[in-house]
């Protein structure tokens, strides 16, 4: 009777530790497929595509033949007073208006250029991104920007409020007409694009994030 029981007992023993084998073997394997899908989508929320429609390579003075425009000559929708909003980052000396984005002066060949699927700064979690030549022309408005260090501030005055932002990350995109911004999703940004110094197959990102407002 005794033998009876203690050979039940073994065989019961080994079904549990088999089950429990089997759900380590399972548990394992479904957090896996959770963790990368998790991976997945939390990189697509980091990344956002953006075309970009104009060149913005290093530009000299000889290249733009001229094609730049005094602004105060603007008329109409399109006078210097219809500047939406001002970039200033003071670090490098860069103090420039940005137009609206259907204006024909939203140009790098004339400003700071606001690119399409831009947010406003009041708009949550939105992210401003703004490109510029960098060079030696008039229009070489980023010519300084890779002098920035970490944490360096970047301030959007926009509908009567200062929006100051602060440098996280930097890094290279191939210049092939559109490139990747790597953001937090849940915060905030701003993007400032040129193309980069001493390299003429890429562009340089640089990302702020929003630390106040005034």
């Amino acid at each position: 009777m005794q033998r009876e029981q203690l050979k039940n007992a073994k065989i019961l023993l080994s079904i549990l530790f088999t089950l429990i084998g089997l759900f380590m073997i399972f548990y394992s394997y479904f957090a896996g497929v959770k963790n990368n899908v998790f991976n997945k989508k939390n990189i697509e929320l980091l990344e956002q595509q953006v075309l970009i429609t104009e060149s913005i390579d290093e530009v000299n003075e000889e290249d733009f033949d001229n094609t730049t425009v005094d602004l105060e000559d603007m008329v109409d929708a399109d006078r210097v007073d219809a500047y939406i909003g001002y970039l200033s980052v003071p670090d490098v000396d860069i103090k420039r208006g940005f137009v609206n984005i259907n204006s024909k002066y939203n140009s790098v060949g004339y400003n700071v250029m606001l690119i399409e699927g831009s947010k406003m700064p009041d708009q949550d979690k939105g992210n401003l991104i703004l490109a510029a030549h960098r060079g030696n022309s008039s229009v070489s408005f980023f010519d300084k920007l890779y002098k920035l260090k970490d944490n360096a501030r970047a301030y959007i005055t926009y509908q009567g409020k200062v929006y100051e932002y602060e440098l996280r990350n930097s890094y290279l995109e191939p210049k092939d007409g559109e490139l990747t911004i790597r953001r937090n999703p849940n915060v905030n940004t701003l993007t400032l694009i040129t193309c980069t110094r001493n390299d003429k197959t890429t562009q340089t990102i640089f990302i702020f994030e929003l630390v106040s407002v005034v």
